[in-house]
């Protein structure tokens, strides 16, 4: 599939190296569980095969243990509970793009555009990799979930626990002191990930989870551009502003252009 978005047959006899009944066998018992589709030009790996492949790998690794409930499906992907071979709790997210999310921005563009064919499983391993990228620069500096490994268009992290800001309501949970230290230490981490060198690019209260303990994680780092990116300026704005106009809600009165500033050291 890196050179076909569907693969013919002749080409899949050529590289199994076994005769084509045996191939168009295996092809009706992989289409039947999902894990390949069919079209009148060809086979092409499905998401469930894709999935397969990955768990495949993280199992033979001696990674991946065990996977338990799916958390939620976003925007970008899948997330699972899963226990590691060291029997410690962690989660499984899976990037899954389509045309809708990759016509999102030129940000996801920006390392694809090299690819004269690229099909949306390869899009999907490639922002992965570019998170799990991501996550290792800012981790444990910035509060965004610890990188483990990374498959395909898989991502295992440390174990995320809490709600989105965006389903909570604060005032129930801490006083109006307590909202406004909130609120300057998520600002701290903006600029924690600018001085390294990321800017999230999307952040707002539906990627900010804070747990019983009232600590948080910033999650969903695919899109982030490096602050040296011509258009770091507006989505840096652009993120000030999202967290600045949650917070007006709770009475907390900030400049936006003020903490811009203040984030980029001016």
């Amino acid at each position: 599939m890196r050179h076909h978005e569907w693969v013919p047959i002749d080409e899949i006899v050529k590289k199994a190296k076994m005769p084509e009944k045996d191939v168009l066998y295996r092809l009706k018992r992989l289409n039947k569980f999902e894990f390949v589709v069919r079209s009148i030009y060809g086979y092409a790996v499905s998401f469930g095969g894709y999935d397969a492949l990955a768990i495949d790998a993280l199992y033979k690794k001696g990674i991946l243990k065990a996977i338990g409930n799916k958390l939620g499906v976003g925007k970008e992907g899948d997330v699972y509970n899963v226990l590691l071979s060291d029997d410690r709790e962690a989660v499984l997210k899976f990037h899954k793009h389509g045309r809708t999310c990759f016509t999102r921005g030129k940000r996801y563009r920006e390392f694809v555009s090299n690819k004269h064919h690229i099909s949306w499983l390869y899009m999907s391993r490639l922002t992965a990799e570019r998170e799990f990228e991501i996550l290792n620069e800012l981790f444990p500096t910035v509060k965004v979930p610890e990188p483990i490994a990374q498959n395909r268009h898989a991502i295992i992290m440390g174990k995320i626990t809490g709600e989105e800001l965006k389903v909570l309501d604060l005032e129930k949970l801490m006083s109006k002191e307590e909202i406004e230290e909130l609120f300057n230490k998520i600002i701290e981490e903006i600029k924690k990930a600018y001085k390294i060198g990321y800017i999230h690019g999307d952040l707002s209260e539906f990627n900010i989870l804070l747990d019983e303990n009232l600590d948080f994680v910033i999650i969903d780092w695919p899109q982030a551009i490096t602050k040296g990116h011509p258009d770091a300026e507006f989505y840096l704005k652009r993120d000030i502003n999202n967290i600045v106009r949650y917070f007006k809600k709770y009475k907390i009165k900030a400049d936006p252009d003020e903490i811009y500033k203040y984030v980029v050291g001016e």
